[in-house]
């Protein structure tokens, strides 16, 4: 059942790893293609991300490679991804800019007692402004929830990192070891 140790399942070891543990049947794995293993690289950068997406797939891409996690076919979770987080860097951006407007608005409505017509509207438009404020809240609360699920997938949170397995890194080979050996 594939999911997690933890969940009730268990993921699916590759052909290597079955045949590190001793586990590998061909009566049972013979035929079977087990896990496979994507193909490393970097996935190309795509055209149209804005501003903050376009910040966030270079870093992401960055912190991938740097955990050894990254391959050409997350290119489209990782698009998902960056544009998920620029729409939710624009809402945040908003909403400042918001807030600047209902202080602005705010310190201009008299407190005096007295109520004029331009001070009711004033009172209404912070009013609105407000309310809008709750919706970019409520946007951005979204947005985060969703950007953590596409951080656990691809092992970026604390506790996904316990669960993602990482070949070891390609073993660094001396071009001048073969001058090294004593010829028998």
């Amino acid at each position: 059942m594939p999911g997690t140790a933890s969940s009730g399942g268990r993921n699916r070891k590759t052909r290597d790893e079955l045949q590190l543990a001793g586990t590998l049947r061909t009566d049972r794995h013979g035929s079977e293609e087990l896990t496979p293993d994507p193909p490393a690289g970097r996935p190309t950068q795509p055209d149209g991300l804005g501003r903050h997406a376009l910040r966030e797939w270079t870093r992401m891409v960055e912190r991938l490679e740097a955990s050894r996690t990254l391959s050409i076919v997350d290119d489209a979770a990782l698009y998902q991804y960056c544009s998920l987080y620029g729409e939710t860097e624009d809402v945040q951006d908003a909403r400042l800019a918001n807030a600047a407007h209902i202080e602005t608005l705010e310190a201009t409505i008299g407190h005096d007692g007295g109520e004029n017509e331009q001070q009711t509207a004033r009172r209404v438009l912070a009013l609105k402004l407000r309310q809008l404020d709750m919706k970019y809240t409520t946007q951005l609360r979204q947005g985060r929830m969703a950007l953590r699920a596409y951080l656990v997938e691809f092992g970026m949170t604390p506790s996904a990192r316990a669960r993602v397995k990482v070949s070891a890194p390609p073993a660094a080979t001396d071009p001048m070891a073969e001058f090294d050996e004593p010829k028998a």
